[in-house]
Protein backbone atom coordinates (compact mmCIF):
# COMPACT_ATOMS: atom_id res chain seq x y z
CA UNK A 1 0.00 0.00 0.00
CA UNK A 2 1.31 3.41 -0.94
CA UNK A 3 2.13 5.51 2.12
CA UNK A 4 1.28 8.72 0.24
CA UNK A 5 -2.29 9.70 -0.54
CA UNK A 6 -3.21 10.41 -4.12
CA UNK A 7 -4.14 13.99 -5.13
CA UNK A 8 -7.76 12.86 -5.53
CA UNK A 9 -7.84 11.49 -1.97
CA UNK A 10 -6.34 14.73 -0.63
CA UNK A 11 -8.87 16.81 -2.59
CA UNK A 12 -11.79 14.75 -1.35
CA UNK A 13 -10.55 14.91 2.25
CA UNK A 14 -10.07 18.65 2.02
CA UNK A 15 -13.55 19.04 0.50
CA UNK A 16 -15.16 17.06 3.32
CA UNK A 17 -13.31 19.09 5.95
CA UNK A 18 -14.36 22.33 4.26
CA UNK A 19 -18.01 21.23 4.20
CA UNK A 20 -17.85 20.28 7.88
CA UNK A 21 -16.29 23.65 8.75
CA UNK A 22 -18.98 25.55 6.83
CA UNK A 23 -21.74 23.48 8.49
CA UNK A 24 -20.25 24.07 11.94
CA UNK A 25 -19.95 27.80 11.24
CA UNK A 26 -23.58 28.04 10.12
CA UNK A 27 -24.82 26.17 13.16
CA UNK A 28 -22.67 28.18 15.56
CA UNK A 29 -23.47 31.57 13.99
CA UNK A 30 -26.78 33.13 13.18
CA UNK A 31 -27.98 32.46 9.66
CA UNK A 32 -29.27 35.51 7.83
CA UNK A 33 -33.00 36.18 7.81
CA UNK A 34 -32.96 36.26 4.00
CA UNK A 35 -31.63 32.70 3.85
CA UNK A 36 -34.44 31.43 6.08
CA UNK A 37 -37.25 33.73 5.03
CA UNK A 38 -37.44 32.66 1.42
CA UNK A 39 -40.48 31.88 -0.70
CA UNK A 40 -40.08 28.11 -0.24
CA UNK A 41 -41.40 28.26 3.32
CA UNK A 42 -44.95 29.24 4.22
CA UNK A 43 -45.89 32.72 5.39
CA UNK A 44 -48.65 31.30 7.61
CA UNK A 45 -47.63 29.09 10.49
CA UNK A 46 -48.23 25.36 10.02
CA UNK A 47 -50.71 23.80 12.45
CA UNK A 48 -49.60 21.14 14.88
CA UNK A 49 -50.49 19.51 18.19
CA UNK A 50 -48.09 18.07 20.76
CA UNK A 51 -48.25 16.97 24.38
CA UNK A 52 -47.02 19.30 27.10
CA UNK A 53 -45.12 18.25 30.22
CA UNK A 54 -48.36 17.23 31.94
CA UNK A 55 -49.35 14.99 29.01
CA UNK A 56 -52.09 17.36 27.80
CA UNK A 57 -52.36 17.76 24.02
CA UNK A 58 -51.84 21.40 23.09
CA UNK A 59 -52.56 22.93 19.68
CA UNK A 60 -50.66 25.93 18.32
CA UNK A 61 -53.94 27.75 17.67
CA UNK A 62 -54.47 28.09 21.45
CA UNK A 63 -52.22 31.10 21.28
CA UNK A 64 -53.82 32.79 18.25
CA UNK A 65 -54.00 36.56 18.65
CA UNK A 66 -50.66 36.77 20.45
CA UNK A 67 -47.09 37.23 19.30
CA UNK A 68 -45.56 33.76 19.52
CA UNK A 69 -41.90 32.91 19.84
CA UNK A 70 -41.80 29.23 18.91
CA UNK A 71 -38.45 27.91 20.08
CA UNK A 72 -37.15 24.49 18.99
CA UNK A 73 -34.58 23.35 21.52
CA UNK A 74 -33.08 20.44 23.48
CA UNK A 75 -31.62 20.01 26.96
CA UNK A 76 -28.35 18.74 25.44
CA UNK A 77 -27.90 21.88 23.29
CA UNK A 78 -25.62 24.48 25.01
CA UNK A 79 -26.84 27.52 22.98
CA UNK A 80 -30.45 26.48 23.70
CA UNK A 81 -29.73 26.43 27.42
CA UNK A 82 -28.03 29.84 27.14
CA UNK A 83 -31.04 31.68 25.65
CA UNK A 84 -33.75 30.20 27.91
CA UNK A 85 -33.16 32.54 30.89
CA UNK A 86 -33.81 35.53 28.56
CA UNK A 87 -37.01 33.88 27.34
CA UNK A 88 -38.15 33.35 30.94
CA UNK A 89 -37.56 37.03 31.73
CA UNK A 90 -39.34 38.20 28.56
CA UNK A 91 -42.32 35.90 29.20
CA UNK A 92 -42.64 37.33 32.70
CA UNK A 93 -42.33 40.94 31.55
CA UNK A 94 -44.37 40.87 28.31
CA UNK A 95 -46.74 37.91 28.69
CA UNK A 96 -49.60 40.17 29.73
CA UNK A 97 -48.89 42.36 26.67
CA UNK A 98 -49.48 39.41 24.32
CA UNK A 99 -46.03 37.83 23.96
CA UNK A 100 -46.09 34.04 24.31
CA UNK A 101 -43.06 31.78 24.27
CA UNK A 102 -43.61 28.13 23.40
CA UNK A 103 -40.80 25.61 23.64
CA UNK A 104 -40.78 22.63 21.30
CA UNK A 105 -38.36 20.16 22.84
CA UNK A 106 -36.44 17.76 20.61
CA UNK A 107 -36.02 15.68 23.73
CA UNK A 108 -37.86 13.32 26.06
CA UNK A 109 -40.38 14.33 28.71
CA UNK A 110 -38.21 13.35 31.69
CA UNK A 111 -35.19 15.41 30.62
CA UNK A 112 -37.33 18.44 29.70
CA UNK A 113 -39.37 18.26 32.91
CA UNK A 114 -36.25 18.16 35.08
CA UNK A 115 -34.60 21.01 33.18
CA UNK A 116 -37.77 23.14 33.19
CA UNK A 117 -38.11 22.71 36.95
CA UNK A 118 -34.45 23.59 37.58
CA UNK A 119 -34.63 26.68 35.34
CA UNK A 120 -38.08 27.83 36.43
CA UNK A 121 -39.42 27.90 32.87
CA UNK A 122 -42.67 29.87 32.91
CA UNK A 123 -43.99 29.10 29.44
CA UNK A 124 -45.39 25.94 27.82
CA UNK A 125 -42.98 23.29 26.64
CA UNK A 126 -44.23 20.76 24.16
CA UNK A 127 -42.53 17.41 23.75
CA UNK A 128 -41.70 16.58 20.14
CA UNK A 129 -38.80 14.18 20.58
CA UNK A 130 -37.28 13.30 17.18
CA UNK A 131 -40.48 14.27 15.31
CA UNK A 132 -39.65 17.87 16.21
CA UNK A 133 -36.97 17.90 13.52
CA UNK A 134 -39.60 17.40 10.80
CA UNK A 135 -41.83 20.03 12.43
CA UNK A 136 -38.95 22.52 12.57
CA UNK A 137 -38.36 21.81 8.89
CA UNK A 138 -42.01 22.68 8.15
CA UNK A 139 -41.34 26.01 9.85
CA UNK A 140 -38.30 26.63 7.64
CA UNK A 141 -35.37 25.05 9.47
CA UNK A 142 -33.76 23.42 6.47
CA UNK A 143 -30.43 23.33 8.32
CA UNK A 144 -31.69 21.01 11.08
CA UNK A 145 -29.85 23.16 13.63
CA UNK A 146 -30.76 24.06 17.21
CA UNK A 147 -31.77 26.38 18.63
CA UNK A 148 -34.23 27.43 15.98
CA UNK A 149 -36.87 30.06 16.69
CA UNK A 150 -39.81 31.39 14.74
CA UNK A 151 -41.61 34.63 15.54
CA UNK A 152 -45.29 34.58 14.60
CA UNK A 153 -47.43 37.73 14.57
CA UNK A 154 -50.93 38.10 15.99
CA UNK A 155 -52.42 37.08 12.61
CA UNK A 156 -50.59 33.73 12.58
CA UNK A 157 -48.00 34.83 10.02
CA UNK A 158 -44.34 33.96 10.33
CA UNK A 159 -42.44 37.24 10.52
CA UNK A 160 -38.98 35.87 11.29
CA UNK A 161 -36.94 32.69 11.56
CA UNK A 162 -33.67 32.42 13.46
CA UNK A 163 -31.08 29.67 13.57
CA UNK A 164 -28.90 30.19 16.62
CA UNK A 165 -29.38 32.50 19.58
CA UNK A 166 -32.37 34.83 19.38
CA UNK A 167 -31.76 38.21 20.99
CA UNK A 168 -34.12 40.17 23.21
CA UNK A 169 -33.56 43.20 20.98
CA UNK A 170 -34.74 41.33 17.89
CA UNK A 171 -37.83 39.97 19.65
CA UNK A 172 -38.82 43.42 20.93
CA UNK A 173 -38.16 45.05 17.56
CA UNK A 174 -40.25 42.54 15.59
CA UNK A 175 -43.12 42.46 18.08
CA UNK A 176 -42.98 46.24 18.58
CA UNK A 177 -43.05 45.77 22.34
CA UNK A 178 -41.15 48.36 24.35
CA UNK A 179 -38.22 47.65 26.63
CA UNK A 180 -38.56 49.90 29.67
Amino acid sequence: MNKYKSPLTWSLSLGVLLLLAVAAYNIDHQVSAEALNDKATPATRPDFSLQDLEGEVRHINEWDGQYIVLNFWATWCPPCRKEIPEFIALQKKYGSAGLQFIGVAIDDTEAVSQFAMEMGINYPNLIAESEGIALANQYGNTYGALPFSVIINRKGQIIDRQVGLLSTQKILQLTQLQDD
